[in-house]
């Protein structure tokens, strides 16, 4: 039997005082965010306003680089949303990343990609996964460094981008290791070098302290 036609007056309409802000916040977080899929992202951004999570919201419009002629996946935006998202995660599972990547609406076969750099059968070490991203966006081991300082920062954007040391040896060493052109006595010496010189910045690495000329 069809449903009858009912009329509504204003009175019979429950609005929820708290929607429109909803809906303006909602709004604001498409337009930073930029998604390809509205509706996959609408429902992450809404199950993690639901259970309390980081939401999957960028913090400012990313801008295409010269060279990018359309969207090619992970920006370092992305990364960074993701790192709030997943970062304070004991135990991450695969299944887990796969469904924050989702939501971000990220190519799934990049996602494969990065996974394929490690054995990540028993679960992610999100450390590893994140300097993988790094290396994704960065390309070089030194570049790569870069975009994980300036996403790991807690300085003012455009400042020196400082990390603790012993966070940027974890990654350093990592992606290094991967790295079969960059020998382990090599990567061993700068980071000793490395340490020595934030001795006296509060064991703080920023990016002025790993630049190429420094390194040579």
């Amino acid at each position: 039997m069809p449903v009858p036609d009912v009329m509504f007056c204003a009175q019979q309409i429950h609005v929820p005082p708290e929607l429109p802000n909803l809906l303006k916040q909602f709004t604001k977080a498409a337009i930073r965010t930029q998604p390809r899929d509205i509706l996959q992202w609408s429902y992450g951004y809404f199950s993690a306003l639901a259970s309390g999570e980081p939401l999957p919201v960028k913090e400012r419009v990313e801008m295409p680089v010269a060279t990018q002629k359309n969207d090619t996946g992970l920006t370092p935006g992305l990364l960074k949303v993701l790192h709030k998202q997943l970062s304070k995660k004991e135990a991450l599972s695969l299944r887990e990343l796969q469904s924050k990547w989702k939501n971000l609406c990220l190519p799934v076969e990049q996602l494969h990609d990065l996974l394929r750099l490690d054995h990540f059968a028993d679960g992610v070490d999100w450390r590893k996964f994140f300097a993988l991203g790094c290396c994704a966006l960065g390309g070089s081991l030194m570049s790569s460094m870069k975009h994980a300082c300036e996403i790991l920062t807690q300085d003012p954007e455009g400042g020196a981008a400082r990390i603790p040391y012993d966070t940027f040896a974890f990654l350093y060493t990592y992606l290094a290791g991967l790295d079969e052109e960059v020998p382990q006595g090599e990567t061993e010496s700068f980071l000793a070098a490395l340490k020595e010189q934030v001795a006296r910045k509060e064991d703080m690495v920023g990016l002025a302290d790993f630049t190429v000329k420094r390194m040579e």
